[in-house]
């Protein structure tokens, strides 16, 4: 079943409607970023405010919802914490090469 989007917007809250229905236990502060990449097809980026290495059961719990959402006709790509520290790290030692 492919889900029909009228813009950017609706796209945006049904996956944060969607992560919030099923990506239980996750603190109140926590927030999750959605940014559209792309909306025909739509395509959306999930900044993740955990680590990817520390808890190997919720990765495998975002890889599922990942899943249902391409099922879902929305392709989603995921950005951890360590991710963004990686970048940052090695942005950081190119400047001052």
């Amino acid at each position: 079943m492919t889900k029909v989007f009228k813009n950017e917007k609706d796209l945006r809250l049904f996956v944060k409607r969607f992560l919030k229905e099923h990506l239980r236990g996750l603190p109140e502060t926590a927030k999750i970023e959605i940014k559209v990449v792309s909306f025909k097809p739509p395509q959306v980026l999930l900044h993740l405010p955990f680590y990817s290495e520390g808890n190997l059961i919720r990765v495998n719990e975002v890889d599922f919802l990942l899943e249902k959402l391409l099922n879902l006709g929305v392709k989603g790509e995921v950005v951890y914490i360590d991710d963004i520290e990686l970048e940052l790290k090695n942005f950081l030692e190119k400047r001052h090469v």
